[in-house]
Formats: structure tokens, sequence, C-alpha cells
């Protein structure tokens, strides 16, 4: 007995038999389930939001529910970047799409793409397959470039898309297995010293997203603007730090889920020339401002001091 006690439920003061749950008494015909509405008694219950709730009612309106098998979430469970949720075990499972890390289930996966490659359904709705869907992607952030102060003199560059092996026979001499891009270039050696004599576009992995390949074009391009101001003598974190600067750049500007979440793996990166390149270039960039940086680089050939 609470005598002097006031029931939650109805306001009305205890006499008699109560129930004691969720910081408050009640009479036992008025501590009843949020969901389905009726006494809750001796049962257990689940909490939620100051209200309980039967298991089964917790599971039926309340609990999230897994995306990939339906099951309801309760306990534990995992949250991508996206905000999807799922049981935990499906991590162990499915594949991580290779280009946002969303997972793959099995009736989700495509049957043939590049080698050692998973792609998930958003990203392959988004597919730059051919020249034709490249084009505008492509001319929209060269636009973006010289917005930004980089020019090319009028150079005519050309795009390619290209298989993996095609990108791994432009690349095999920088000992990149993981890249998405190459700049079309032939070069010579003068006294032994690699010198850069004609720049004639870029080539961009077949297959991407579209926000991931605009990504990627920012960088090669990138590396456009530095070989046509004769800017190869820097290491190769400062070269690819530049690029991947130009990118995170890019990311930002267009400001999508989409390119958010690429921005936010440039930042995360841990490869000791690409991410710690571009925290390098990044810092530099915040302390003297983009448009110098670019203006001592093309002019010293270094970076800022």
């Amino acid at each position: 007995m609470l005598a002097g006690q006031v029931c939650k439920g109805c306001g009305q003061f205890i006499f008699g038999n109560a129930i004691v749950a969720l910081g408050a008494a009640w009479h036992p015909e008025h501590f009843v389930c949020a969901g389905c509405g009726r006494p809750i008694g001796t049962t257990s219950f689940i909490p939620h939001e100051g209200q309980p709730y039967h298991s089964a009612c917790f599971a039926q309106f309340v609990a999230p529910h897994c995306a990939y098998c339906g099951k309801p979430l309760i306990g534990e469970y995992a949250v991508d970047y996206w905000g999807t949720m799922f049981c935990k075990e499906h991590e162990r499972e499915y594949p991580r799409c290779s280009y946002c890390g969303r997972l793959v289930p099995p009736q989700q996966q495509e049957p043939t793409h590049e080698p050692g490659t998973t792609r998930c359904p958003l990203c392959r709705a988004t597919a730059i397959e051919t020249i034709e869907d490249a084009r505008p992607w492509y001319d929209e952030v060269k636009r973006w470039i010289g917005s930004q102060g980089l020019v090319y003199n009028n150079l005519p560059l050309s795009l390619e898309l290209c298989s993996r092996d095609r990108l791994a026979t432009l690349l095999r001499d920088r000992h990149l297995t993981h890249a998405y891009g190459a700049t079309l270039s032939a070069s010579y050696s003068l006294n032994g010293q690699k010198m850069y004599a004609e720049v004639r576009g870029v080539a961009v992995l077949r297959g991407l997203p579209a926000a991931l390949f605009q990504g990627v074009t920012a960088h090669e391009l990138g590396h456009v603007w530095l070989i046509v101001h004769d800017i190869n003598h820097l290491p190769d974190w400062a070269l690819e730090g530049f690029c991947e600067l130009l990118a995170y750049r890019w990311h930002n500007s267009a400001n999508t889920d989409e390119h958010r979440y690429h921005a936010l793996a440039i930042e995360r990166r841990a490869d000791p020339v690409y991410g710690a390149g571009f925290r390098h270039l990044r810092a530099i960039a915040d302390r003297v401002g983009f448009p110098q940086l670019l203006q001592t680089l093309q002019t010293s050939k270094q970076l800022p001091r």
C-alpha cells in the first residue's frame, strides 16, 4: 500500500495495491503499455520516452528495423555514415561498397564489375560509364577549377574513361594500386632528371559514381596545373596533398551528402602521402590563403614558407 501517493496514470490517490515503476506510482490497471493499451502488470517491459511497452509492442511500434533483413533492432545495432541502421552481424556477412561504404547484401550485388570492387545500387545509379555521361560533369569541374585561379594557358585537355588494367598501366611508374585517376602526359629526361614535355589530359576509372568522379577529376586537373607550370620538384606528399586539397575544396563547394562523405574520407585518410600531404597543404592554405598558395607555387615552384 502506498497511501497518499498519486497514480501517475489517473492523478488520483492510491489506496491499496500499487505498482512502482519509471520513477512513479501507478494503480495496477493504469500501468498500461503505450503501444497496445493493455495493463502490463508484473511482466517485464521496455521503457521508451517515459512510457512502458510490452517487448512485442516495442518491437512493433517503436524499435527501428534492420535495413537489410527487416528484423526489429533491440539492444545493440550498427549505424553507418548515412544513418542506415542494421543488425551488427551483417557487417561480417556483407561487403561494403567500395565508393560509399554502404553494405551490399547479396540481392543488391551486380554480377560483373571491376574485379575486387563492390558497388551499391545508389553508386551504380550515378555511375559514369561513357564519355557522354562524363562530359557535363567534367566540364563543370573544369569551370570550377578556373574560378579557383588555376589556368592552363588554353591547353586542350582530353578525358579518357579507362579500365582498372589500363589505369594500372598509366600508374605503373608511381606504384599506386588504389588510385582512381591518372594524368595523361608524355615525358622525357634531361641530364638524368625527369621533365614533362606534354600534357594531354586526364584518365579516370570507368564506373565511378558521379560525385567521386568529379573529385577524382579535380585531383587530376590539379596535377595538370602543376605540370603546366613546371612545379615538378616537390616531394610526392606535397604534389598529392595539393591535388587532394583541390578535390576536397570541390567536394565542399558541391556540398551534397555524397560530396560531404568524400570530403570526410579525404580528411580521414591515413596514407602518409595522400592523407598527411592533404593535411599539411590544408594547414598552409588556412594560414596564407588558397590564392597565395597558388601564387607562391606558380612563381617560386615551392610551397610557402
